[in-house]
C-alpha cells in the first residue's frame, strides 16, 4: 500500500490529539505506536489516560483501514463480473434460473457506531478523490466522536442502521448493475437475478425484542426507502418525457393512462407521457400512504388516486410507456432508465428486502403442543415419538380447520409467536408474498420440525390444508451442529417423500436448506464444520435430484474465518459441483455489511461478483479423477480434527474456566453492539454460548483458535500424507479455500500475546497445561500450512494480504497491551468506570486492526 496515505492520516490524528487532549497524551500515543515500545509503558497509566489512549489507538486502526481501502474498496476485488461470464453461451442458458440474495442480519459483530462508519466513508471518499483540504476537519471530527455505545442498541436501531447502508450504497449499486445488465437479457428484458433479503425485524430466535411490531416496523421502513426511490425515478422520467404529440406518435394505452388523471394540466395537453406519469405518480403516492398509514414525504399532499394493488400493477403501467416508446421510435430518448426501473421493481417490489422469519424448533413444538391440547386434538404432543408427531401434524393438513380459537387465552409464548405470524400475514396482504423471504427453522433435526411451523402458518392463513395443501411462505430448515449436518440429508429425503411436500413445493419445486457454519464450528472445530457443510450440500443435492426437486442452499456465514467467513465470491466458487443450482442465498452480518457494501462502488463490485460466482458455480462439473480419493482423505482428516477439537474444548475439565479467564468474553457481552443476548441461557457452558462471542473472544486474545485448531492433529491421526495434502491443495478449490482461510487466521494470531492472556487465568497450572497444548498445535498448524503449498512465510503467496495483516498486527499490538493491563485490573477488583470503558474501547480497536470480530 501507499504509506503516504497512512502517514498523512495518522499525522492528522496526532495533531488532533495534541490539540484537544494535550501534548502528554500525544507523546504517549507516539511512544505506544513505536516499534519495541515494550509492555511497561501501560502499567503506570491512570484508568482515564488508558481510556483516552485506547480511543486514540482505535482511531489509528480505523484510519489505517481507510488508507488501505481508499484506492479501491473491495473485499472481492478479483471477483468475476456477470457481464463477462455471460459471454459464455452456456452461462446465458442458465441465466433464467439465477436467484442470488445476500441477506442482511443483525448479528452483533459490528462494533462501530453508524456515525463512525459514516465518518470513515467520508474520509475515504476525500482521500480517494485527492481532496486533502477537508481531511483535517474529518479526522478531527472522528477524534471527537464517541466510539462506544453506552446503551444496548435496540431492534429499531439495527433496522435504521442497516437501511442506512441499503439507501446510501446497496440500492444505488443494485440500480447500477441492472442498468449495466439491461441490454443483456432476451427480448430486451433481464431477469431479476439479484435481490436483497433481511433478518432484521423477523429473527426472533433467542431474541425477546423481536415481535410483530418489529416486523411491521422493518417492512414499513424498507417500503419507505424503495417507494421514495421510485418517486424520484418517476420525476426524472417526467422531466425527460416532455414529448409532444406533434413530434412523436403515442400508443393508445398511453393516451388512456394520460386520460385517467382527473386533474390534467392544460399546459401539457400535447404531452401524454407526462400526463401518464403524473397519474402513475399519484397512484404510487396513494400506495405509499396506504402502506405508511399516513402522509409520505415525497408526495405534494394526500393522494385521492386508487392505490396500486401491488408492484406488478405499478410495473404494468410503466411497461405501457416503455412499449409505446419502443413502438414509435422513442426508446432511445430515455436511455436505460425506464427499463432499469422496471427491473428494480421486479427485484424489490414495494418491500425492498424480503424479510425472513426465524425461530428455534424447540419453541415451535411447545406452541404447537399447546394449540393441539387446547383444541382437543392431542393432549400431550410433546410426549409423542417422531412418527406419531408426524401423523398428528399431517392429519391437521388433511383439512383446513384452524386449531386457534379467538375465544381462548393462550400462554405468553404462544401469544407472542402467533402475534408475529399475524404480522407476517398482514405483510403478505399489504406488500405481496415476496415480502417474506422464508421461515427459517433453527435447530432443525426432524421432519416434524418442518411441519410444526407450517401448522402455525395455517393459523394465520399463510398455509392451507385440504386435498391440495398450499403455503405462501416456504419453510427452510437450518442444520447447524455437526450431527445436524450429518443427519440433514436424511431429514430432507423423508420430507420430500411426503405427498404434502410435493403439494407445497408446487409445479416448479425448489427446496431451500440453510447450512450453519457458526454453531457447527463451536461444536466440532473449523475443519469438521467446513467439511460437514460441504458433504451435507453434496448429499442434499443428490437427495433433491432423486426426488425431482431443485435444491437452493442458504449459507449462514459470518464475517470471521471461524464462522465461515472469507471472500464471498471465492466461497461460492469453492462449493461442491452440483450443489449451486442457480438459487443461492448467503447471510451478510455485522461489520461485513459496511465492509462489503459500505460505499456504492464496493457494493457494486461485491454484488456483481456474487451473482457472477453463483452462475459460474451453477455450471461447475466434477471431472477430477482424484476427486474420490481426495474426498476420502478430507473425511478422515475432518473426523480426526473433530476428535482433537472436542478433546480440548469439551473434554478437558479446565478448559471452560480457562476460556472465561484468558479472553475478554465477559466484557464482550457488555459491548452493547447488538440487541440479542450473548448467551442462550445464564450458564457459562460453551454449549450455551452463542458462536459470535466464542469466536470474538478468541480473536481478541489473538489465539484465533476456532479457525485452525485440530487440523494439524487431524492430519497426523487421520493418516493423510503431505503429498496427498499438496495434491488436494493444488487441484481441489474447496480444500484450497479451507487452507487459505486457515493460513489467514494463523497469520493474524500471536502466540506471544496469547500467552499473556493465558496468564490472566487464576489457575496457573491448568492454564499452562492448556496453553502449551494450544501452542504446540499452533506451531504444527503453521508448519502444515506452509508445507502444503511450499511456502516460507505465512501469506507470502498473497503479498498484498500479507502486508495488510502485518499492518493490522502492528496497530493491534498497543491495543492488546492496554487491554491486557486493564483486564488484569478488572480481574483484580478494579471496577472503575474508566477501566471498564477502556476495555470496551480496546475491544473495538483490536477488532478494527484485525478486521475480525465474531
Amino acid at each position: 500500500m501507499d504509506t503516504r496515505r497512512l502517514d498523512q492520516l495518522t499525522g492528522l490524528l496526532d495533531r488532533a490529539v495534541a490539540q484537544f487532549d494535550g501534548p502528554e497524551i500525544a507523546a504517549l500515543l507516539r511512544h505506544g505506536s513505536g516499534a519495541g515500545a515494550g509492555t511497561n509503558w501501560v502499567s503506570d497509566l491512570s484508568g482515564e489516560s488508558a481510556a483516552v489512549l485506547a480511543r486514540a489507538f482505535s482511531c489509528r486502526a480505523l484510519l489505517a483501514n481507510i488508507a488501505q481501502d481508499a484506492p479501491g474498496r473491495s473485499e472481492d476485488a478479483d471477483a468475476p463480473s456477470l457481464t463477462a461470464v455471460l459471454e459464455d453461451p452456456a452461462a446465458r442458458s442458465a441465466l433464467e434460473g439465477l436467484a442470488v440474495v445476500p441477506v442482511l442480519t443483525a448479528h452483533p459483530t459490528e462494533v462501530r457506531r453508524r456515525c463512525v462508519v459514516d465518518r470513515e466513508l467520508e474520509i475515504g471518499r476525500l482521500l480517494a478523490a485527492g481532496e486533502d483540504a477537508g481531511l483535517a476537519r474529518e479526522v478531527a471530527l472522528l477524534w471527537r466522536t464517541r466510539l462506544h455505545r453506552p446503551e444496548r442498541i435496540t431492534v429499531r436501531d439495527e433496522i435504521r442502521n442497516a437501511l442506512s447502508t441499503v439507501r446510501q450504497s446497496m440500492l444505488p449499486a443494485l440500480v447500477d448493475l441492472y442498468s449495466n445488465w439491461s441490454t443483456l437479457g432476451e427480448a430486451g428484458r433481464f431477469p431479476p437475478v439479484l435481490k436483497l433479503g433481511s433478518w432484521l425485524g423477523g429473527d426472533r430466535d433467542g431474541h425477546p425484542g423481536v415481535d410483530g411490531d418489529s416486523l411491521r416496523l422493518a417492512l414499513r421502513s424498507q417500503s419507505r426507502v424503495i417507494l421514495d426511490f421510485y418517486a424520484g425515478e418517476l420525476r426524472a422520467l417526467w422531466s425527460d418525457l416532455a414529448l409532444s404529440t406533434a413530434y412523436l406518435k403515442v400508443g393508445e394505452a398511453v393516451r388512456a393512462l394520460a386520460a385517467a388523471d382527473p386533474n390534467p394540466s392544460p399546459h401539457r395537453a400535447d404531452e401524454p407521457y407526462r400526463l401518464a406519469l403524473e397519474h402513475i405518480f399519484n397512484r404510487l403516492s396513494a400506495s405509499a400512504q396506504r402502506l405508511a398509514g399516513g402522509p409520505v414525504a415525497f408526495a405534494l399532499g394526500p393522494s385521492t388516486a386508487e392505490p396500486y394493488a401491488g408492484p406488478e400493477a405499478f410495473a404494468a403501467d410503466l411497461q405501457v410507456i416503455a412499449d409505446s416508446l419502443a413502438a414509435w421510435g422513442g426508446e432511445a430518448l430515455v436511455g436505460a432508465r425506464l427499463e432499469t426501473l422496471l427491473e428494480v421493481i421486479r427485484a424489490c417490489g414495494f418491500h425492498l428486502l424480503a424479510v425472513d422469519l426465524r425461530q428455534n424448533a424447540d419453541v415451535h413444538e411447545v406452541v404447537v403442543a399447546e394449540l393441539l391440547a387446547r383444541a382437543g386434538v392431542e393432549p400431550d404432543y410433546l410426549a409423542l415419538d417422531e412418527p406419531a408427531r408426524v401423523r398428528v401434524l399431517l392429519g391437521e393438513f388433511a383439512h383446513d380447520r384452524p386449531l386457534r380459537s379467538p375465544f381462548i387465552t393462550y400462554s405468553a409464548v404462544a401469544t407472542r409467536e402467533l402475534a408475529i405470524l399475524d404480522a407476517a400475514a398482514e405483510a403478505v396482504r399489504a406488500y405481496g408474498s415476496a415480502a417474506i423471504g422464508a421461515y427459517v427453522v433453527s435447530k432443525s433435526a426432524t421432519v416434524s420440525d418442518l411441519l410444526e411451523p407450517l401448522a402455525l402458518l395455517a393459523q394465520v392463513g399463510l398455509a392451507r390444508g385440504g386435498p391440495t395443501p398450499t403455503a405462501e411462505i416456504r419453510v427452510t430448515p437450518l442444520f447447524e451442529t455437526i450431527a445436524d449436518l450429518e443427519n440433514g440429508p436424511g431429514v430432507i429425503a423423508a420430507w420430500l417423500e411426503l405427498p404434502l411436500a410435493e403439494s407445497l413445493l408446487g409445479a416448479a419445486p425448489r427446496q431451500e436448506v440453510m447450512l450453519g457454519y457458526s454453531d457447527s464450528n463451536k461444536d466440532g472445530g473449523f475443519l469438521a464444520s467446513r467439511r460437514g457443510a460441504a458433504v451435507a450440500a453434496s448429499r442434499l443435492a443428490q437427495v433433491c435430484a432423486a426426488a425431482g426437486v431443485r435444491l437452493q442452499l442458504f449459507h449462514g456465514r459470518g464475517g470471521s474465518v471461524g464462522r465461515g467467513g472469507g471472500p464471498a465470491a471465492e466461497a461460492v466458487l469453492a462449493q461442491p459441483a452440483g450443489t449451486v443450482q442457480g438459487g443461492h442465498r448467503i447471510t451478510e452480518q455485522g461489520e461485513m455489511i459496511a465492509r462489503r457494501y459500505g460505499d456504492r462502488s464496493t457494493a457494486r463490485r461485491n454484488l456483481d461478483g456474487l451473482a457472477a460466482a453463483t452462475l459460474l458455480a451453477t455450471l461447475k462439473t466434477e471431472n477430477d479423477p482424484a476427486a474420490l480419493e481426495h474426498a476420502a482423505a478430507a473425511d478422515r482428516l475432518a473426523a480426526a480434527a473433530f476428535r482433537a477439537f472436542r478433546a480440548l474444548a469439551y473434554d478437558d475439565p479446565g478448559f471452560e474456566d480457562f476460556f472465561w479467564a484468558a479472553t475478554p468474553v465477559a466484557e464482550i457481552a457488555e459491548l452493547n453492539v447488538g440487541s440479542r443476548p450473548a448467551s442462550r441461557t445464564q450458564s457459562r457452558r460453551i454449549e450455551d454460548l452463542r458462536a459470535i462471542p466464542w469466536v470474538f473472544a478468541w480473536s481478541q486474545a489473538r489465539f484465533m483458535l476456532p479457525a485452525w485448531y485440530g487440523i494439524a492433529t487431524g492430519t497426523r491421526e487421520g493418516g493423510v500424507e503431505l503429498d496427498c495434502l499438496r495434491d488436494m491443495h493444488r487441484r481441489w478449490d474447496w480444500f484450497g479455500s479451507v487452507t487459505a482461510s486457515m493460513e489467514l487466521a494463523l497469520a493474524q494470531s500471536d502466540m506471544g500475546l496469547a500467552e499473556r492472556y493465558a496468564a490472566l487465568s487464576p489457575d496457573r497450572s491448568a492454564a499452562e497445561r492448556i496453553f502449551e497444548r494450544i501452542r504446540a498445535e499452533h506451531a504444527d498448524a503453521v508448519a502444515l500450512a506452509l508445507a502444503v503449498r511450499d511456502g516460507e512465510r505465512l501469506l507470502d503467496d498473497r503479498p498484498d494480504l500479507q502486508a495488510s495483516v502485518e499492518l493490522g498486527r502492528r496497530f493491534a499490538e498497543p491495543l492488546n497491551d492496554l487491554q491486557l493491563e486493564l483486564l488484569a485490573r478488572r480481574r483484580g477488583g478494579d471496577q472503575a468506570e474508566a477501566v471498564r470503558l477502556g476495555v470496551q474501547l480496546t475491544i473495538g480497536g483490536v477488532a478494527a486492526s484485525l478486521r475480525n470480530t465474531g
